[in-house]
């Protein structure tokens, strides 16, 4: 005898379907709830301490981001490199590995190399000439000149001038010969410290600290926090301050992300951006001043500020590589860039 199926206990085959088609909906809407529900994360890399201008910015950010927008930004910061190096962090942002880093200048020279009006030794004769500059038609035009390739410049972060350091004091350009600089990977600071004699060896921040205590390199140049807060004057004792050139940052994101922000969230953070710079830029001056002290207060170093005569012997051999760089970097722009030194 055949079994006969009672629909109240087989249901049909079209009604198990549709159920299931009605599960399936159901998952996929409350699943796609949830992924809107959830806050934009925003992760920001950088290579310096929490304890310098970079570092402190990149936490007032987090700070503001998430009070302002509680609920929906979240901000993950990754300081001293953990997560990618500068060179690394700008394809990490096309590649949607982090949101948000702060390289400075001389990293942007693949994707502009306009940036490198930046680096041209003794440009800009203070730092208030290269916010001048910065706030110039050209100087705002050099954040979006990565836009084709998927980069956005967001603001310009301020760490100050460079500082020269070695074992020896270096008082003209004759006292660098036979020694051997961390320079950052950058085809300006090659083409100076060439007029100069000097051989170079292209390193990432991380390393330097490592690399001056095991006597791999015999001098470098960078900003008085970056020294302090990573403790060069601990192997490195005599500083001269050149004012040859400006080590500064630009923070950047992904264009694409940018734009795909809902346009509420992106105003804010805007806003917000434009509110952290002031403040880098500020706490950038005061810890120039402040840890320069402490470098001297430390007694491990000594600074040696060059007399007008001695810096333009300097002047001589540096400024003359800025024709070098001409053809890429365009005369208008570097021209514009002469000019924020005679503005007032």
């Amino acid at each position: 005898m055949g079994i006969t199926k009672h629909p109240a206990v087989y249901p049909s085959r079209a009604r198990c379907c549709a159920r299931w088609i009605a599960f399936i909906c159901l998952v996929s809407f409350v699943s796609v709830a949830a992924r809107a529900a959830e806050p934009v994360l925003i992760r920001f890399s950088h290579v310096t301490s929490e304890a310098t201008p970079k570092g402190h910015g990149a936490a007032l950010f987090k700070k503001l981001a998430e009070e302002r927008l509680a609920g929906k930004v979240r901000v993950e910061i990754y300081p001293r490199a953990l997560k990618f190096n500068d060179d690394q962090a700008l394809l990490a942002l096309l590649f949607g590995d982090i949101e948000l880093a702060a390289p400075s200048f001389s990293k942007f020279r693949s994707f502009s190399r306009k940036i490198q009006v930046f680096d041209l030794p003794f440009l800009f004769s203070d730092v208030d000439a290269v916010h001048r500059f910065q706030k110039s038609e050209a100087g705002r035009g050099l954040l979006d000149s990565m836009l084709s390739q998927g980069i956005k410049g967001l603001a310009y972060w301020d760490n100050g001038m460079r500082v020269m350091s070695a074992n020896r004091p270096l008082r003209t350009p004759k006292d660098l010969k036979r020694l051997r600089f961390r320079i950052e990977p950058s085809a300006v600071m090659q083409a100076q410290y060439r007029a100069l004699g000097v051989a170079t060896v292209p390193m990432p921040f991380k390393q330097v600290r490592e690399a001056l205590k095991m006597g791999l390199v015999k001098g470098q140049e960078n900003a008085w926090s970056n020294i302090y807060s990573n403790g060069f004057h601990d192997y490195q004792r005599y500083f001269t301050e050149a004012r040859h050139s400006f080590l500064g940052y630009m923070l950047v994101t992904s264009a694409e992300f940018w734009a795909g922000l809902p346009p509420e969230i992106r105003v804010e953070l805007d806003k917000i951006v434009g509110e952290v710079t002031e403040k880098v830029n500020q706490n950038a001056r005061e810890k120039a001043e402040q840890d320069r002290q402490r470098v001297i207060d430390s007694r491990k170093a000594e600074v040696t500020t060059l007399t007008d005569t001695q810096l333009e012997e300097w002047r001589k051999l540096l400024t003359p590589i800025w024709k070098q760089f001409e053809h890429e970097i365009g005369t208008d722009i570097i021209e514009q860039a002469m000019s924020a030194n005679r503005s007032r």
